[in-house]
């Protein structure tokens, strides 16, 4: 007579959220990385640029090149910005969707609880029933086997 936990549709359901929120956590951290491969080949991509410059003023550049070289520069250190300001967004989103996931985790884990309470409930009804037949059976029992 096992009864069957009435919640297993909304369990069901909080698991596959939770599913989700690991999804979209994993997708989050992933483009986070992709992004800081990014900003760490944008910097080495301005420090280059940097150093070449230097070595060009050094030896003697045309000032057509030093405007040429300074524009670069400025656009680079303009990417470079646009990245770290995508980084921070994407480092509020991973911290947003482990929140995500957090929530849905305890709120999966409450429902599992739940059901796990239910059924130790239900064995200890079923033990009592159980014990409860077995009474009567031998009561039963009794009147014919004095």
């Amino acid at each position: 007579m096992a009864d069957t936990f009435k919640l297993q549709n909304v369990l069901d359901h909080r698991q596959r959220l939770e599913n989700l929120a690991q999804q979209k956590l994993a997708d989050s951290l992933r483009r986070e990385t992709e992004l800081q491969l990014r900003i760490v080949a944008a910097r080495a991509e301005l420090e280059k640029t940097r150093q070449e410059l230097n070595r060009l003023q050094r030896s003697g550049i045309t000032a057509q090149e030093l405007l040429l070289y300074n524009g670069s520069l400025q656009r680079q250190r303009k990417n470079l910005k646009g990245l770290l300001e995508q980084a921070l967004c994407h480092r509020r989103e991973v911290s947003g969707n482990r929140e995500l996931l957090t929530v849905a985790s305890r709120e999966k884990k409450l429902l599992e609880n739940l059901k796990e309470k239910k059924e130790a409930e239900n064995q200890v009804l079923n033990r009592r029933r159980e014990s409860a037949a077995l009474d009567e059976l031998a009561l039963r029992l009794g009147k014919y086997f004095p």
